[in-house]
């Protein structure tokens, strides 16, 4: 009985590696999200071009920490849906100072981002515009 068992279970490990070995046509398409290895190979692609964009100097939409090279005065901020805050008045050290019509406020230097349209802070204008007109710092 135990020999018969062992048999068949060898049997059984056999017939799997075989399988495994051989490839089928039908075979692509089949898989936990039914996607094959064509798919596979095309989101591969997409995050090697992804990794490759990040590497280079080009700005996408997709905001990026800005660097305090980046932080120059005049330049133009945006609020994260794209709305004008205001502009840098001054530079510090560690802070920049934005200023519109309604007033001015201290933001450091880790809340700025940028993306190919420019300097931006995540936060909404009219939150900044009441920070502007208490005299606040931006956190």
């Amino acid at each position: 009985m135990r020999g018969l068992l062992l048999g068949m279970i060898a049997s059984v490990l056999a017939s799997a590696t075989g399988a495994q070995g051989q490839q089928f046509p039908s075979a692509q398409g089949v898989g936990a999200n039914d996607s094959g290895t064509g798919e596979f190979n095309r989101q591969q692609n997409f995050r090697d071009f992804a990794v490759s964009v990040t590497d280079t100097n080009r700005l996408t939409m997709r905001p990026v920490p800005a660097g305090p090279k980046d932080i120059i005065q005049g330049l133009e901020v945006h609020d994260a849906k794209g709305l004008l805050v205001g502009k840098i008045e001054t530079v510090g050290k560690g802070f920049a100072v934005v200023s519109s019509a309604i007033g001015s406020v201290e933001v450091d230097f880790p809340s700025f981002a940028k993306n190919k349209n420019g300097l931006m802070i995540n936060m909404p204008k009219s939150k900044l515009d009441v920070m502007m007109a208490h005299g606040h710092p931006a956190p």
